[in-house]
């Protein structure tokens, strides 16, 4: 077991040194404002967690290999009947989608992750031996750890050159066919309409969100983006899921449609959002739905929004009719949430 803190081991220095000596083993990392972990089987990354951060499932729907419902039916077999399966096992083993397809969206997290893991200069780190029931396995295709610490420090120093924020708008103001741009760039161009947030855009796009910023940056400092002089008030969502993945899925699929969303990691910091911020609905998934409406509608700010329960079975009782509530049936779409958001009116 290793303990440090960052600073005294350098994250990047520990990981070739467990490749070299060929280790499997689980770093974990507790900053100020996320959590880590990677995990090594035999000297090779074959998973990276952050928190917050990005799933795997989010982006196997980025990639739209999985649709929202198939991931969520995934993740509910995982914990019915598999436990400890990889979801991207699961996935392949039902042939909802090829190796291929895999090892880019898990290679695309992994190097998302583990560039915002290396960003980190302040915290605890420790390395702890892989447990024996541990079951990331690794996957054909993936690049060795050396390989994916190159590419994640480059990406990490490019982020460092610059990025946009993610509430700017921006619209296309030069043409982009008198510079030489990578596929990337023109994939972030595709999704730039004059009225998008950067952060819309970037969850559009298959991309880390964070390469997405610095894409939309260098494209703004070449003149052919630039920043919007309308900017849309498009209407803010509060989301509390006991489920990362949920979670992430709901951020993806109401960014995507231009809602800003909140994303709270307990009732109370969501009862300290709603005392600072007028959101325009509610969205709940997990345990204990109704305490949580309650304490919500008895604070000023969650008082009168729309609440909206996603949840396997339709909410039953008296207590449904007096807080207001709808329901999103889980697995949910896309299609049913726009649906059920529809009753809020988006600003001109």
């Amino acid at each position: 077991m290793i303990r440090a803190r960052l600073g005294e081991v350098e994250l990047g220095d520990l990981l070739r040194a467990l490749e070299g000596a060929r280790k499997s083993a689980v770093v974990s990392l507790d900053c100020p404002h996320l959590k880590g972990r990677i995990y090594m089987r035999e000297g090779q990354i074959v998973y990276v967690q952050t928190q917050p951060g990005p799933h795997l499932g989010e982006y196997l729907v980025r990639f739209d290999y999985l649709t929202l419902e198939e991931v969520q039916g995934l993740v509910g077999q995982q914990a019915r009947e598999n436990p400890g399966t990889p979801l991207g096992a699961l996935a392949l083993r039902q042939g909802l989608l090829s190796e291929e397809e895999l090892n880019q969206a898990l290679h695309a997290q992994l190097l998302e992750g583990l560039a915002t893991l290396l960003a980190q200069s302040e915290g605890e780190l420790l390395a702890t031996p892989l447990p024996l029931e541990a079951s990331q396995v690794l996957l054909p295709g993936l690049s060795d750890t050396r390989t994916l610490l190159m590419e994640a420090l480059r990406r990490l120093d490019e982020w460092r050159r610059g990025q946009v924020d993610p509430e700017a708008v921006l619209r296309l103001v030069g043409d982009p066919t008198r510079h030489p741009l990578s596929p990337e760039a023109w994939a972030v161009l595709e999704a730039v309409d004059g009225v998008r947030r950067a952060r819309s855009v970037a969850l559009a796009c298959d991309l880390p969100e964070e390469q997405v910023y610095h894409l939309l940056f260098e494209l703004e400092s070449r003149g052919i983006l630039a920043r919007a002089e309308v900017c849309p008030q498009d209407p803010l969502l509060l989301v509390l899921a006991d489920s990362d993945l949920i979670r992430r899925l709901l951020l993806v699929a109401l960014e995507r449609h231009r809602y800003r969303v909140l994303l709270p990691y307990d009732l109370e910091s969501a009862l300290r959002m709603l005392a600072q911020h007028r959101v325009s609905g509610i969205l709940l998934e997990g345990e204990h739905l109704a305490h949580k409406v309650q304490q919500i509608r008895s604070t000023p700010g969650g008082r009168f929004p729309p609440i909206w329960l996603i949840a396997e079975e339709a909410p039953r009782g008296l207590w449904v009719r007096r807080a207001r509530v709808g329901h999103v049936p889980k697995p949910f779409g896309e299609g049913e949430l726009l649906r059920a958001l529809s009753v809020i009116r988006r600003p001109i």
